[in-house]
């Protein structure tokens, strides 16, 4: 499905916008043709070919400085991120929705479960209302969470930040998350002492995130075990304006330094690898995306913590389960 851009180009001509920064996720690229020549018939355009991660994500200093607007592709904006060019956000939905049997419920009928918590990505919001008027059909209760100013949508979630979960904890039995993959059922989970469920829209059915939820724990606390008897720290901040938390990173800092840690204190753009390997450090506290020491933990040959384990393993603060890396608010990018 081709995104329209009518309602962007309107905006931009509106307020005497000249020329454009556009960005693309990786999924829309091979139609980075299209949108650049209707984008050109009325604006100046350059596209970026670096990687971004979503609304937190505009680029860097040097590519958006000399454009009047950003327009970018697939994301939904975060709200309380101060932007310092105006940004446009056309959204991705999927549109044709699968037919999911009334039976693929039946897993939360047999577990006794009536009050369900219903989350979504945010490609899949629309989706998400369809699934609660099939549910209240069956006799359901459904609650939709309540966002916080990171979030634009009641029900969203990002894989850095569960506010809907929390909102509702009280008020189900469990989470239903209409989304792939599995990261944001995994999240949802370490988020909250209720069950969560995945409805899986290509296999048309719900899956018990329970089992790789434990499998997901077994591999962060035996990074979290390898950090144990580190002494030489590298503190990194990510230099992405949706990201950027150097007061975290400093509160590390001195939490380091008096448990007898040697910090260094990073500001990157990226994450890479041979960059922490060439300062031979002990291990890596990374202060921005939690997903980076999540998914990408097997690139790194030292651990990568997020700031919450890193406190979990020098005893720092004490909990009696794992507690997810959360992004509430970010520091404002000078």
């Amino acid at each position: 499905m081709k995104l329209d851009l009518s309602s962007a180009i309107e905006e931009i001509s509106k307020n005497g916008g000249k020329r454009i920064l556009l960005q693309l996720p990786d999924g829309l690229k091979p139609d980075v043709f299209s949108y650049f020549t209707e984008l050109s018939k009325h604006f100046s355009v350059i596209v970026t070919s670096e990687a971004f991660y979503g609304a937190c994500d505009i680029g860097s200093r040097e590519v958006y400085d000399g454009v009047d607007y950003i327009v970018q592709l697939g994301h939904s904006e975060i709200p309380n991120i101060e932007y310092p060019k105006p940004v446009i956000f056309i959204e991705k939905r999927i549109e044709k929705f699968p037919e999911i049997p009334d039976s693929a419920y039946g897993i939360l009928k047999e577990k006794g479960y009536t009050n369900i918590g219903l989350l979504c990505s945010i490609q899949y919001l629309d989706m998400m209302y369809e699934v609660q008027r099939q549910l209240e059909r069956l006799g359901f209760r459904t609650v939709i969470g309540k966002q916080d100013r990171r979030m634009k949508y009641p029900g969203q979630v990002l894989g850095c930040n569960f506010s809907a979960a929390h909102s509702i904890s009280g008020q189900v039995d469990c989470y239903l998350v209409v989304s792939t993959g599995k990261f944001h059922g995994i999240g949802t989970q370490l988020s909250s002492d209720k069950p969560v469920f995945i409805l899986d829209l290509n296999l048309r059915g719900i899956e018990d995130i329970s089992g790789e939820t434990d499998r997901f724990l077994r591999r962060r606390y035996a990074r979290i075990f390898q950090a144990r008897d580190a002494r030489r720290v590298l503190v990194v901040v990510d230099s992405k304006i949706g990201q950027y938390r150097m007061r975290l990173a400093e509160t590390i800092m001195a939490q380091a330094r008096a448990m007898g840690i040697e910090p260094v204190l990073i500001v990157a753009n990226e994450a890479k690898p041979s960059d922490f390997e060439n300062m031979m450090c002990d291990a890596v506290v990374f202060t921005g995306c939690p997903r980076v020491p999540i998914d990408e933990e097997d690139k790194f040959s030292m651990p990568v913590l997020t700031p919450q384990e890193f406190q979990m393993v020098f005893g720092i603060k004490k909990s009696p389960r794992y507690v997810m890396d959360e992004i509430v608010a970010v520091d404002q990018l000078n």
